[in-house]
């Protein structure tokens, strides 16, 4: 299911803000591959660093937010993504709650994350931003067994639409899994996990499943 097609009017704001410039100065390229590229960058006060990847696919902006939104397709291309579930739904706050588990490899335990996100459009640029970070109330819910729960989740998407039709993917956030995972493990996941991730989603964002879906309040923007 999609997890906001019953409210997309509630919380769906198509908006003439203006985004600050989210980019750290001091990305170092780590991966150019397969039309996909991964820097990561340092994080002030921690051992983890933080990652921004990009490629560019052929799509319509609301595709893409259908492909992000189909909870029940995630673990078809959401590398290492067990289950996503929805949680909680506040229309009168435009939040809603998801619990993301991810697959850790052996001989970790998995990890789970209580996420809070926002979907808005700049009305300028066209820009469709997603935002997830850790919910303030994760402590509401119970950790499930399988799992430990990451203390620190921050991210987002954005597709911003280009000429003929494409438009340029990109994934950017900072995680700590909690635990006793070494931070040079973690670092290499960084890599690892938007490089899969975006591999997977330009092999399924084509389909007629994403490609036919409309929003009322996504727009799609023509760019010359």
């Amino acid at each position: 299911m999609r997890w906001f097609a019953p409210f997309v009017i509630a919380f769906l704001c198509f908006t003439s803000m203006v985004w600050a410039d989210d980019t750290p100065s001091d990305l170092k390229l780590v991966v150019d591959k397969k039309g996909i590229k991964i820097w990561t960058y340092v994080v002030p006060n921690s051992e983890l660093r933080g990652f921004k990847a990009v490629t560019v696919v052929k799509s319509s902006l609301a595709g893409l937010v259908g492909l992000i939104t189909d909870t029940k397709n995630a673990n078809r291309w959401l590398y290492r993504t067990s289950a996503i579930d929805i949680l909680k739904r506040d229309d009168a706050e435009h939040l809603f709650t998801i619990r993301v588990i991810t697959d850790f490899p052996w001989p970790f335990s998995d990890r789970e994350a209580l996420v809070d996100v926002r979907i808005s459009q700049d009305a300028t640029s066209g820009k469709v931003r997603i935002d997830s970070n850790e919910s303030p109330d994760a402590a509401s819910y119970p950790v499930k067994a399988c799992c430990l729960r990451m203390p620190l989740v921050q991210g987002f998407w954005m597709f911003k639409p280009l000429a003929n039709g494409m438009v340029e993917v990109t994934m950017s956030g900072h995680a700590d899994p909690g635990g006793n995972v070494p931070a040079g493990a973690v670092n290499f996941l960084i890599q690892e996990h938007p490089y899969n991730t975006l591999k997977g989603l330009r092999k399924v964002i084509g389909e007629p499943l994403y490609q036919k879906i409309q929003y009322p309040y996504i727009h799609e923007i023509s760019v010359n």
